[in-house]
């Protein structure tokens, strides 16, 4: 037997999103270039401790949130 051709061009499931962790508090680096910045989530409420950031984007992008996606 062959198989359907949409067999063969069926796209994978996507990985389903974690729980990002999103920018509460935010300055300027004074040990260096770029900004340190403070994360919290949304939804267990987890503060996170400072992370240095290059660029503001990145920061408000976010990280994953290590107790919801744990």
């Amino acid at each position: 037997m062959t198989p359907r051709q949409s067999e063969l061009f069926e796209k994978p499931p996507r990985q389903t999103r974690g729980v990002l962790m999103h920018a509460i508090d935010a300055g300027a680096n004074p040990t260096g270039p770029g900004l340190i910045c403070q994360l919290q989530c949304r939804k267990c409420e987890h503060k996170s401790e400072w992370f240095v950031f290059e660029t503001v984007s990145e920061a408000k992008r976010g990280l994953p949130c290590p107790r919801c996606n744990a």
